[in-house]
């Protein structure tokens, strides 16, 4: 009896103690995290976006760097319209101070430098609906001449090249002649009215179409020396100098006091003679007659 009862109790231990051992295998699965079998995936970091390239366009073609030279009757320019070679040539400043261009006429140049001829044949072309976008650059191609008159030896017309002055351009035409007056000339700029005197005591800088007139270097002496008339002029020159190249006093001469009028004075001074009296180009030296 007692050993029948004691094997259901020694089983329902075993199934207790099999049932704890399970329960406890169970909790420790569900406390251990699955592993994804799915690789894991790593959200890059938002980067800045490419700076943006600006997209190449045709470089606008520029002119020769505007110098401030201004252009005038008879410079001759090579004018370039891109892309349009019927259009491009080269063109004399005629004597109306115009471009005679194909197409369009005749364009006013006279007076405006090389960047404002750009820009005015530019709106012509654009005016006239012949180019949409016009693009012209002009170029320089041979100044207008110089004149030179007076006291040179071949007065007339030159070619203008950089960097001329006054020597340079006497020197063209053959040097002085022996009555030039070699300290003073006078100039007239084109476009101007009058003309200005100039030193030469340093080099004179010639612009292109300018009228540069050499003028006499003589001087005049008059009345009571023994050969009056027109001499040729020196520096450091005196009345007494000059009374002695023109051949001295006379025996009536008053020796003692002369009358000089200068090259742009309408009247003549009376001066008192010296042995430093000094003698201008251009000077009227008058000798008069002594009274007994």
């Amino acid at each position: 009896m007692t050993r029948w009862s004691a094997r259901p109790s020694g089983l329902l231990a075993l199934a207790f103690t099999a049932f704890l051992a399970f329960s406890g295998h169970s909790s420790a699965v569900a406390q251990t995290p699955t592993s994804d079998p799915r690789p894991e995936v790593t959200t890059p970091a938002p980067t800045a976006a490419p700076a943006q390239t600006p997209s190449a366009t045709p470089a606008t073609p520029q002119s020769t760097r505007d110098d401030g030279y201004v252009l005038g009757v008879n410079d001759r320019v090579r004018v370039l319209v891109f892309g349009e070679a019927s259009l491009s040539g080269e063109f004399l400043v005629d004597s109306t101070g115009r471009l005679a261009m194909p197409f369009i006429g005749e364009i006013p140049a006279a007076g405006l430098t090389r960047r404002a001829l750009e820009e005015a044949i530019e709106k012509k072309l654009a005016q006239e609906e012949i180019l949409l976008d016009p693009r012209v650059s002009v170029d320089l191609l041979n100044f207008r001449p110089y004149y030179i008159l007076g006291e040179v030896t071949r007065p007339g017309e030159y070619p203008f090249t950089s960097g001329l002055n006054v020597f340079n351009a006497v020197a063209t035409a053959g040097g002085f002649t022996t009555l030039a007056n070699q300290t003073r000339v006078m100039i007239k700029r084109q476009g101007e009215t009058t003309e200005t005197e100039y030193s030469l005591l340093s080099p004179v800088t010639v612009e292109p179409g300018d009228t540069i007139r050499i003028i006499k270097g003589a001087f005049y002496i008059l009345g009571e020396v023994s050969r009056p008339g027109e001499y040729p002029f020196s520096e450091g020159l005196t009345v007494q100098n000059a009374v002695a190249t023109a051949g001295g006093f006379t025996y009536r001469a008053n020796q003692r006091q002369v009358f000089i009028k200068h090259r742009n004075e309408t009247q003549e001074r009376k001066v008192r003679m010296n042995a430093s009296l000094p003698v201008q180009p251009g000077d009227t030296i008058r000798i008069t007659e002594r009274f007994f």
